[in-house]
């Protein structure tokens, strides 16, 4: 028997109540199942005459002690359970209220025996030090969210009980500058496709290496802190560059420097002051940055949930996480299954956090080299995501910079496209996919809107 500090972790009378009560009025079932699974039940017994009852109700049957009991002596299990009297004992045990409540109460001491289960097993595996420090963390984290999925209530409504929700979204749409009704990138042309990112969504921008992830990343990340409507809070979690690298290229964009010049002190005192006056801007902003050069898929959730709640205490919000980039992230539990399913893991815990936050993340991710080997057609494709197909299915929007000029570098009629970049929209849930050009500067580490030049 399951006992703690003096603490019965049953109730066998209350599981006897309800069972009867259910034989008595099988209508309280609906109500009765919404809360109890057969494994809730602590005594064996109680779980098979629970099976009994919902096989008949889905047999279109009416329970009652008699027809329960011949359904478990035709199954042999009568003699498990006890015996005819047993089951005629427990149907006179019935009551017409308060069912619900006893349901609850079996219900919360099964959770409380399935909790105290996993913390003794997890106090073997954090002893038993073959097993790694982050395998038990993340084991505590998956046993913790299973049950607390499973202590939440019942979660499919009538569609009348979501206007609230919806209506405050109508309201918020009507006051939305532009139509963007979403985090802003800060570039006309992508809000207008996307309106927005919204929250929840995994965002993955991808290229080959030098073709400019991490700038457009930097230059979104920066708009939306910076945003004059609605500044919010931004997060940039870089693997491969360190927090002084990040702030140069942002100083620079900010103030429209060239970031060689700057890195090698070579400006004049009034640009100077346009770089001081930038950096203070920064400074006072709400943007955060984690360089750790190793980072785990655990490890992320939990900075990303820290930072939010933290943020959330203040009255700030989390408008965008930023992690540059993603296969450079491990998953050390799924390290040993191959590549593959270490990068879909990692994937899958991204958007998973995304959700949970309801804070849209713009993952970076690198591109296969056969794009380079296409011959006429080098324009990035979804199936040239690198290392796993689960990027393109957990993504809910997907855009890919292209550079003809990266790519032909060799060719004479690529230097008209020197300064230009195509960002293409390869995949989008909720809305068109399309393509347009922005202007790329790539010595002040910025991306503007392109104006095409005018024909005289």
């Amino acid at each position: 028997m399951i006992r703690e500090a003096g603490v019965q972790l049953f109730d066998e009378e209350a599981e006897q109540v309800v069972l009867g009560s259910l034989m008595q009025s099988p209508a309280l079932f609906n109500d009765v199942a919404q809360l109890l699974r057969p494994e809730d039940f602590y005594y064996e017994s109680h779980r098979l005459i629970y099976q009994t009852i919902a096989a008949e109700i889905d047999r279109g049957q009416e329970p009652n002690p008699m027809l329960i009991i011949n359904a478990l002596k035709s199954q042999n299990l009568l003699e498990r359970v006890g015996n005819r009297s047993a089951i005629l004992h427990m149907a006179s045990q019935g009551v017409l209220v308060g069912v619900p409540s006893l349901a609850q109460k079996i219900r919360e001491l099964s959770l409380r025996r399935n909790l105290l289960s996993s913390f003794r097993e997890l106090e073997k595996k954090t002893c038993d030090t073959a097993y790694s420090l982050e395998s038990v963390l993340n084991d505590t984290e998956a046993a913790l969210t299973h049950l607390a999925d499973r202590y939440s209530n019942y979660n499919v409504v009538h569609i009348r009980d979501v206007n609230e929700d919806f209506m405050k979204f109508i309201q918020h749409v009507r006051q939305s500058h532009d139509g963007i009704t979403g985090t802003a990138s800060g570039f006309r042309r992508l809000d207008d496709l996307t309106g927005g990112f919204k929250p929840g969504q995994m965002i993955v921008i991808a290229a080959r290496p030098g073709v400019g992830k991490t700038t457009l990343a930097l230059n979104i990340a920066l708009n939306v802190c910076m945003n004059k409507h609605k500044p919010m809070a931004v997060v940039y979690f870089s693997l491969e560059m360190t927090r002084l690298e990040l702030l140069l290229r942002l100083v620079s964009a900010r103030a429209f420097l060239d970031s060689q010049k700057v890195q090698k002190g070579r400006i004049s005192e009034k640009e100077m002051g346009r770089l001081v006056a930038a950096a203070k801007e920064l400074y006072d902003s709400e943007f955060y940055i984690d360089d750790s050069a190793e980072l785990t898929s655990w490890e992320f959730k939990q900075r990303a949930r820290r930072l939010w709640r933290t943020l959330q205490q203040q009255g700030k919000e989390l408008g965008l996480i930023v992690v540059d980039y993603l296969q450079l992230m491990t998953d050390r539990e799924r390290a040993q299954e191959g590549r593959q399913n270490e990068v879909a893991a990692i994937s899958r815990a991204i958007k998973l956090i995304a959700k949970d936050l309801r804070v849209p993340i713009l993952a970076l991710s690198q591109m296969n080299r056969a794009i380079e080997q296409r011959g006429r057609d080098p324009r990035p494709q979804l199936s040239d995501l690198r290392e796993s197909g689960a990027i393109e299915q957990d993504a809910d929007m997907v855009i890919f910079i292209h550079r003809e000029y990266v790519v032909g570098k060799d060719s004479p009629e690529n230097e008209s496209k020197k300064n230009v970049a195509e960002i293409i929209i390869g995949k989008n849930r909720s809305g068109p996919r399309d393509s347009f050009e922005l202007a790329f500067l790539s010595e002040k580490s910025l991306f503007t809107d392109y104006e095409p030049p005018r024909s005289e």
